[in-house]
């Protein structure tokens, strides 16, 4: 079989002649074309921040500790967020090389698909049309124009890397092309844990060339297998204990029970192959139904269907048989994991950046031999094809400014899925806070909270407002609420959850701003406790002991700041005053002169080393201070110059 594949191949490359490198050159210059538009486009806080511009492991991280740290995404992506700590090593966080590199990515997967459909059989200018399906369909843009899910195209770049690899393996059976297909699993593993699906796919390319499947079949598969779950069970562990349990009643684990979730899982998948035709709809996330209704139980239906004639159809028509197969291995996990892991996941576009190669595989081979079977119908073919592709182009270039920042994004969603998506409302409402929009900001929170009351981030935002608002007493109210949403350990019941600390921490600002300092210091304390390692909660429990004149307790917890933070002159400052007010004039002084030492532009610094010369009697030291208190701006009360 392999000699008659290689002798085909060779035979119709001498027929394509130079068409392959028209058609090749131009499938890259349309999709880049169709996607210059992203490379104008901002950051979004739909998770960026977590895996980029906020994420010290980019910043800061060696690359052991990329990849060993887990991050707050609770997902492994070293390869992917390596790239990035190289993006930010040059360009910091400026968008523009972020997300030119996803358009490179996109090209590259763009030009292996056009490689891939060749040598699974289909004609150059086919092969060019599925490998346009695959470039400019709207299903894309998400995959391409949002930075953070560069772990669609670095995964799919090794994963069609490898299935090309394996299938020169299969028609020459040298292994130096099985050592590569090896090679660029690792690499799309490391890029996403999709690249899982990929041993079942190198299966459906051995029952595709119809290769022997024995023993050395079997004994490689099983390698692959291993490798990835050998890579993939650790993963699970080691991250799964930053997994906390969802309070979210809407989630879709808290919403429908294990067979309702089969259904709804087949209403996605036949979702999926219905948007691969024509994309009726494209958007960053979609409402979770609050029940299932008929269209639900129609689309499972229709999957079933589906799955149960790919054996009927294999003997004939196997390549819509390699080609479902495909799209099911590849889409089903992913749908699998964001039930069972995510709030919100449903209907993710980006979930088809691999899977649709087999549908794409499928929709031109049936092109393809339909236009060989009935040559007079080939120019209506044509005509089809290019009408589709122009249909796919506009909505492409239509939907990419969409992600031109949060507000465009969110609003968009809203606009689609008017007062049923919370999480939009949550992430315009911050976006709009950090843009001194804080009144549209509480808007966004209130109707975020009034679509859903159990979306527990919403309160904390809206407290955060009433806070900066003075409203102490509503700040107070959605605080504690927050709380009770919050679970004090992970799913085992073992580690505590670090974001019940952050919250007691901010409550206890809320309680000395209103002249509530022993409830303030129950809240540090307790924040203490939980996460020892948020040196912002010992700072405040200090300035809350100085407010009650605890001077030595002060001092203990800004000697804690300060091993934590050393240069920091504020510190160091507020230690001097407790050290001033003790009568502790000889360190008080040492730590006021490191304080000016620092930082010698702060006037309080000077009033205060002149205060305590003064008690020491270093009278002319003192007037110094008050001058440089002076000339720094400082109005100086009488009673220091006295």
């Amino acid at each position: 079989m392999r000699t008659k594949i290689h002798a085909r191949w060779t035979q119709e490359s001498n027929l394509a002649g130079k068409q392959i490198y028209f058609v090749f050159l131009g499938v890259l210059i349309i999709t880049a074309i169709i996607f210059s538009g992203s490379l104008k486009l901002n950051w979004t806080n739909w998770d960026d921040h977590l895996y980029v511009y906020k994420n010290p492991v980019v910043s800061e991280g060696s690359l052991k500790e990329i990849f060993t740290i887990p991050g707050k995404y609770n997902t492994y992506n070293p390869l992917v967020i390596a790239s990035f700590a190289l993006e930010w090593k040059l360009v910091k966080d400026s968008p523009f090389l972020y997300h030119l590199d996803n358009v490179l990515l996109h090209l590259l997967c763009t030009a292996l698909a056009l490689w891939f459909f060749r040598i699974m059989g289909l004609s150059v200018w086919w092969s060019g049309f599925a490998a346009l399906l695959f470039g400019i369909h709207p299903m894309r843009v998400e995959s391409v124009a949002w930075v953070t899910e560069r772990k669609d195209t670095l995964c799919a770049l090794f994963y069609l890397a490898s299935m090309i690899a394996y299938i020169h393996y299969i028609t020459s059976r040298k292994k130096g092309h099985l050592l590569f297909t090896f090679i660029f699993f690792i690499l799309s593993f490391f890029s996403k844990a999709q690249a899982l699906t990929l041993p079942f796919a190198l299966i459906l390319l051995d029952v595709f060339f119809q290769r022997k499947i024995g023993w050395k079949v079997i004994v490689e598969k099983a390698s692959f297998l291993i490798v990835a779950l050998a890579i993939f069970l650790p993963q699970c562990v080691f991250f799964s204990k930053f997994h906390f349990i969802t309070t979210n009643s809407k989630a879709i684990a808290n919403t429908f029970d294990f067979w309702e979730q089969v259904v709804l899982g087949g209403y996605v998948y036949t979702a999926y192959i219905l948007k691969a035709i024509f994309p009726y709809v494209t958007c960053a996330i979609y409402p979770v139904p609050a029940v299932l209704e008929m269209q639900h139980w129609f689309g499972a239906a229709v999957s079933v269907v589906l799955l149960i004639t790919v054996p009927a159809v294999w003997r004939k028509y196997g390549f819509v048989a390699f080609g479902l197969l495909f799209f099911t291995f590849n889409v089903c996990i992913l749908i699998l994991l964001s039930f069972v892991a995510s709030d919100v996941a449903f209907l993710n576009d980006h979930y088809t950046y691999i899977a649709y190669l087999g549908l794409f595989f499928v929709m031109a081979m049936s092109l393809q031999r339909f236009s060989c079977r009935f040559p007079s119908y080939r120019l209506y073919l044509v005509i089809l094809a290019v009408i589709q592709l122009a249909i796919f182009s506009a909505m492409t270039i239509k939907y990419i400014p969409v992600w031109q920042n949060s507000e465009t994004l969110w609003t968009y969603v809203i606009n689609k899925y008017p007062n049923q998506l919370a999480i939009a409302h949550l992430n315009r409402g911050q976006y709009r806070y950090q843009n001194n929009q804080k009144d549209k900001a509480l808007e966004d929170f209130n109707t975020a909270i009034a679509i859903n009351p159990d979306l527990p981030i919403a309160f904390q935002n809206r407290g955060l407002l009433y806070l900066m608002g003075n409203d102490f007493s509503k700040a107070l109210e959605d605080y504690t609420r927050y709380l009770g949403f919050l679970s004090p350990s992970d799913i085992d019941g073992k580690m505590v959850n670090p974001a019940v600390s952050d919250v007691l921490g901010n409550r206890g600002l809320i309680y000395i701003k209103m002249g509530q300092y022993d409830k303030a210091l129950a809240d540090y304390d307790l924040a203490i406790k939980i996460n020892p390692s948020n040196i912002n909660n010992y700072l405040n429990r200090a300035l809350t002991y100085m407010q009650l004149r605890e001077y030595d307790k002060a001092i203990r917890d800004f000697n804690l700041c300060h091993q934590s933070d050393p240069r920091n002159s504020d510190i160091i400052n507020n230690r001097g005053v407790c050290h001033l007010r003790s009568g502790h004039l000889k360190p008080a002084l040492d730590d006021f002169n490191k304080a000016i030492l620092l930082n010698d532009s702060q006037p309080a610094y000077y009033i205060n080393r002149a205060i305590t010369h003064n008690q020491l009697g270093f009278i002319s030291e003192a007037k110094k201070d008050v001058q440089a208190a002076e000339q720094r701006g400082a109005t100086v009360p009488s009673w220091v110059k006295k």
